[in-house]
């Protein structure tokens, strides 16, 4: 049964828990830097965590800003963990939204001397941090709690910062495991192993085995061949990567997608079912207003379970048509792996408004669309979540057993829409933990204005 982790005060988005625990991992919500009252200068920080100040003013505005947010926000995010009986050198996922990547380099020096074992991680540019108004960095985060489960032990790094085959790109660590369960961090198609650690960009910069959508000829290379030679040399680095922990790709059980263009998702999809023809992963897709560096297209993070587990895993079918080549879940003993749940009617058509639906339905949705600063908000959101129940009845579990729920949206202010259609689903005695993530490219086609990535309990 998920026990509710407890704090001093309420989460960033009440009335939501600061986390969740289950079989020992804890699944924490989004944390925000709470920085009030006070201007965001380098004086408020430890003198380790001072590498960037200048010393004036106008020219530390900035840097100063970012550096207290990244600083405090990892602090709040430790008071979280150390509250489930967990900590920092415990996390085995780490997302980091920020609001200006220009300014990375400040959230990296900070992290180097607040995470020193640092856990693997995504780092996206957003829209906007969702929270309070201005906030440079977000997190949220999965760890262990090593004490609550003896199959799940303390966090072993499985590939550090420093693997000598592929360095990381920043400060954190390749893949890290806990009992059966291996996490990456999110790659970019960056070379790091390379002088000058190049990016890869066409079909010419990789081994011709990844060529197989190459057609010889300039102009349609030109389009397809970056998000092609990008989501290759990615699904080909982490199956080099899982193989060196004795895992293969088909152990992963889901793969979650950032794309910088949510135009290059068919193109991407075609190169995730070469590697994936059959029996794949659950999958998300989402478009970012930023992804890496240097023109990365795609980031790609995994999820996968040791084939020697004892835990039984099954796949999920969809209730629709399915929108793309993966189960609607993944089951892996007590857990269930969703894939990002679009607005979907039964018909698999994303719906657009309340005339979607009928009857009671309808006019609830039609006095929530007056809310919309995006449309179809409502409309999309309720069409998620009932796609999501199904999903989770036909693996055996409910709606109401979901350990942590991430919703992809374009504005921050229709995140009130969604809720008081999440409050027909989900009640709030049974609420998982919570991230809200604003981006330009919320679901996978431009239609998509909402998406729900979960992870359940069985």
């Amino acid at each position: 049964m998920k026990q509710i982790v407890k704090i001093q005060g309420d989460s960033q988005f009440f009335p939501y828990p600061p986390a969740v625990k289950y079989q020992g991992l804890v699944f924490v919500t989004g944390v925000r830097p709470e920085v009030k009252g006070k201007p965001a200068g380098f004086a408020q920080l430890p003198p380790a965590c001072r590498a960037k100040q200048q010393g004036y003013g106008v020219v530390d505005t900035y840097e100063a800003q970012v550096s207290v947010d990244s600083q405090t926000v990892h602090a709040n995010l430790d008071a979280v963990l150390t509250a489930a009986g967990s900590g920092p050198d415990q996390i085995l996922r780490q997302h980091i939204w920020q609001r200006d990547k220009r300014f990375f380099p400040c959230y990296e020096e900070i992290r180097r001397q607040v995470q020193k074992n640092p856990a693997p991680s995504s780092g996206l540019g957003v829209s906007n941090v969702v929270g309070n108004r201005g906030d440079w960095i977000g997190l949220d985060a999965i760890a262990v709690v090593p004490k609550d489960n003896p199959a799940f032990g303390d966090r072993t790094v499985l590939s550090a910062v420093d693997n000598r085959n592929l360095p990381s790109a920043a400060h954190y660590s390749q893949a890290v495991q806990t009992g059966d369960f291996v996490f990456t961090a999110g790659h970019i198609a960056i070379n790091t192993s390379k002088p000058g650690k190049p990016l890869i960009n066409s079909f010419d910069d990789i081994p011709q085995e990844g060529r197989f959508l190459a057609t010889g000829r300039s102009h349609p290379d030109s389009r397809d061949g970056p998000i092609a030679a990008q989501t290759w040399y990615l699904y080909d680095e982490l199956k080099k990567l899982l193989a060196a922990g004795g895992l293969t790709l088909n152990d992963t059980i889901l793969s979650t997608v950032y794309l910088s263009d949510i135009r290059d998702f068919a193109v991407f999809h075609r190169v995730h079912s070469h590697f994936f023809p059959k029996d794949g992963p659950a999958l998300c897709v989402s478009g970012f207003d930023e992804v890496g560096h240097r023109g990365c297209r795609i980031e790609i993070e995994l999820t996968a379970v040791s084939p020697k587990s004892k835990m039984k895993a099954s796949s999920v079918e969809w209730s629709i048509p399915a929108p793309f080549a993966a189960p609607a879940a993944r089951i892996v003993g007590p857990f269930v792996f969703y894939s990002g749940m679009l607005g979907l009617d039964s018909e698999g058509r994303v719906v657009h408004s309340s005339e979607s639906f009928s009857g009671e339905t309808r006019a609830i949705l039609r006095k929530l669309e007056q809310g919309e600063t995006k449309r179809g908000i409502a409309a999309q959101s309720w069409a998620c979540l009932e796609r999501l129940s199904e999903a989770a009845q036909s693996a055996g579990s409910s709606i109401d057993e979901l350990l942590k729920m991430t919703v992809y949206l374009s504005d921050p202010r229709d995140l009130s829409v969604f809720d008081a259609v999440r409050a027909q689903f989900i009640s709030e005695k049974t609420l998982p933990a919570f991230e809200c993530v604003s981006i330009f490219g919320p679901g996978p086609v431009p239609e998509a204005v909402v998406q729900i990535e979960a992870i359940g309990a069985l």
